[in-house]
């Protein structure tokens, strides 16, 4: 019987990426020899890290894991076992998510589909990578990534709780490396341990590099800022015991270049915050389904005392006047309600409250003078008072 040979072509990329490229038509050789197609093997104790492969299907883990075969080897060419187009595309996107550590391929491919039209039509897809390093480089740069991430985490409290180790990491990167839009090699963590310049793709998946060998669960959210245009953007998920939180290391300290000013300039509203946090800003892609985050247990302002479930005149003004006379740099005040936040910015920052405080303080001798600086506005409610 004479087999015929149907081909079908098609391009994609994956979501992690911005460019394209075109695509060449590569066909098939037939083969009468099922072979089981390499794999690559995942221990239980890196499923639990890999949040995208817990998400898939029986049959779509297994392709995961041959295309991540073929990746770590960096194969022009990754023989895989047939999916649908739309699962084709978010099983890749599911490797990039699970592996910050594949600095080499930024998320793009090609593939070609061949059909074999007979009894038993038979179906192979062949994926072609698109890789951003070459292969003879690719060691030497990953022994130097290693090395300074070794050295990060080295710096970390191994005796930390879980909680403290993630707000090591996200100060370290927040200290050690500046936002940067022409950084090279920003959508991967090559940019950030090798140019220690990056922008927020490249910080989440360095915190999700760092974390995961630290043996804690995180994992990369991708999606939109709110309210604004070409504004893809990065962040991560972590979880602490039984709880899920949102972890923007980008956002902690946006805007600040200078190593010497960025400890202060911290902001800590986007380390391990809610839904309720997040969602005023942020919106992440429907390509994968998140847990609910609704502790706030670990939220870095409340845990630090610096939260307000309700707008207390009184309260606040002991709070100023506590800084002040303890000659503190600056002073914080978040709100668990927006009501209450805008109490606090109509008194404190269009009132002249901060004027009715110094008036009763007793450190100040006759004609010596404060000033002060505000910072507010941002859907955090958050206000922060720097004492000068």
């Amino acid at each position: 019987m004479k087999k015929t040979r149907k081909a079908r072509v098609f391009f994609l990329i994956c979501c992690l990426l911005l460019s394209l490229s075109g695509c060449l038509p590569k066909a098939e050789k037939e083969s009468g020899i099922t072979q089981k197609l390499p794999e690559r093997q995942i221990a239980v104790s890196e499923e639990a890290l890999y949040y995208g492969y817990q998400s898939l299907s029986k049959e779509e883990q297994e392709v995961y894991r041959q295309i991540a075969e073929g990746l770590e080897q960096q194969e022009a060419e990754i023989k895989i076992t047939s999916l649908s187009e739309d699962r084709l595309i978010t099983v890749f996107n599911m490797v990039m998510i699970d592996h910050p550590e594949y600095f080499w391929i930024e998320g793009e491919f090609q593939y070609t589909t061949v059909e074999d039209l007979t009894e038993n039509t038979k179906t192979v897809t062949q994926i072609m990578p698109v890789y951003t390093v070459e292969k003879e480089q690719t060691e030497e740069l990953k022994q130097e990534i290693e090395k300074q991430a070794e050295e990060w985490i080295a710096a970390i409290d191994v005796s930390a709780d879980t909680y403290e180790k993630i707000k090591s990491v996200y100060e370290l990167l927040i200290r050690e490396v500046e936002y940067d839009e022409s950084s090279s090699y920003n959508q991967t963590i090559q940019s950030v341990f090798l140019e220690k310049k990056t922008v927020c793709m490249g910080y989440a998946k360095a915190t999700q590099y760092l974390l995961n060998k630290m043996g804690i669960f995180c994992t990369l959210v991708t999606g939109n800022i709110l309210d604004e245009t070409s504004s893809s953007h990065a962040w991560n998920l972590v979880q602490i015991g039984e709880n899920y939180y949102y972890v923007d290391t980008t956002w902690g300290s946006p805007g600040y270049n200078a190593k010497g000013d960025r400890e202060d300039a911290i902001s800590y509203s986007y380390l391990c915050c809610s839904d309720k946090t997040i969602s005023a800003t942020h919106k992440a892609n429907e390509d994968i389904l998140l847990p609910s985050c609704t502790d706030e247990s670990y939220h870095y302002y409340k845990r630090k005392g610096c939260w307000y479930e309700i707008y207390d005149k009184e309260r606040i003004c002991e709070v100023l006047k506590r800084d002040i006379e303890a000659n503190s740099q600056k002073t914080e005040l978040c709100f668990q309600e927006e009501a209450g936040y805008q109490q606090a910015i109509q008194d404190i920052v269009e009132g002249d409250l901060i004027q009715e405080v110094i008036q009763t303080t007793t450190v100040f001798s006759p004609g010596e003078q404060i000033s002060w600086q505000i910072s507010y506005g941002g859907k955090d409610n958050l206000l922060v008072i720097l004492w000068n």
